[in-house]
């Protein structure tokens, strides 16, 4: 069983700490939306030295060693659980262990995946329940009725029943969503029709035309995709990320002179955004300037990547050193 959760952070209203200690939870979180995970781990291991019974800090240390860059499966369920254990009542944390569970499964034997299971689909179940408009645990639902075996509660069925609540929550996610099932049984037009009819509901939501993009962008059809992710330039000419997208399909198109001017632009905005350092040393390899390939990725070893991305980076600056 494969679980492909969908993890983030979320404010919640803070009724049982110090103001000083829901000030430092603040702060945590901010550390952590700025990708200084280091730094918001140590604030949430502070929290709990002082308050072992904080469910709110074991949460959110919990999604910590969920992420890619501090990944701890381990300690995720731990905190996940003692989160659970001290408020059972919260949807987040019931989310946030369910998500720890499937984490855990996805490299588990084939004995302990079955001891797993049924406290994912649980986890998941009761977040939904307790908080019906929880369209992140209404996507772990699904994914576990879909990628479960029958006998461990597998279901496309319901997973299809989902994604129609996860449309009425947000069509953007649920239409994502729904498409990528189409994917699965490889039925192209019928995921492709997703984002026609979010597109033709939401055409002035960036978001919509981002997704759109990266789907596109995924079956080679990059005339599509860069039309869309034109769309998301002009919606949001004010973030870094809409003009690296469209490099980025301007990279698949072969473009590499089109593809440099959006990063430069890009980086102009926000010159630590490590998405378009990283493209614009594949735009350079693609234009056969080896030297400014290899400066461009060795300048994202000062990112915070995670172990597998910089292996990559350092592999890429070997091949381009030799």
């Amino acid at each position: 069983m494969r679980s492909t959760l969908a993890v983030g952070f979320a404010f919640l209203v803070l009724t049982a700490h110090t103001a000083t200690v829901g000030q430092t939870l603040e702060e945590g979180l901010a550390f952590a939306r700025a990708g200084k995970q280091h730094e918001a781990k140590g604030v949430y291991e502070a929290i709990l030295k002082k308050d072992s019974k904080n469910a709110e800090a074991h949460y959110r240390l919990g999604m910590i060693f969920l992420g890619q860059r501090l990944r701890d499966v381990d300690k995720a369920v731990e905190h996940m659980e003692e989160a659970v254990e001290i408020n059972p009542k919260e949807a987040n944390y019931q989310h946030g262990l369910g998500a720890a569970y499937g984490t855990e499964a996805q490299s588990a034997g084939v004995f302990r995946q079955a001891i797993l299971a049924p406290r994912v689909k649980k986890a998941f179940a009761k977040a939904v329940e307790l908080n019906p408009r929880h369209i992140e645990a209404h996507i772990g639902l699904a994914r576990y009725y879909q990628q479960a075996p029958g006998i461990m509660g597998g279901d496309m069925d319901k997973a299809w029943q989902e994604a129609e609540i996860i449309i009425g929550l947000d069509e953007v996610q649920g239409r994502t969503f729904k498409a990528s099932l189409f994917e699965k049984e490889k039925k192209m037009p019928e995921a492709e029709n997703e984002y026609k009819t979010l597109l033709g509901n939401r055409p002035a939501d960036w978001k919509a035309w981002r997704v759109a993009g990266f789907f596109y962008l995924r079956h080679q059809r990059t005339d599509d995709a860069i039309a869309s992710f034109t769309k998301y330039t002009e919606m949001r000419p004010d973030t870094a990320d809409s003009f690296t997208r469209l490099a980025q399909a301007h990279i698949q198109k072969k473009d590499a002179d089109r593809a440099i001017a959006l990063l430069q632009k890009s980086l102009t905005m926000d010159r630590d955004y490590w998405p378009a350092v990283s493209i614009l040393g594949s735009a350079y390899e693609l234009k056969g300037q080896k030297k400014e390939a290899l400066e461009t990725y060795q300048r994202l070893l000062a990112a915070n990547l995670t172990e597998d991305q910089r292996k990559n980076v350092e592999k890429k600056i070997k091949e381009l050193s030799n």
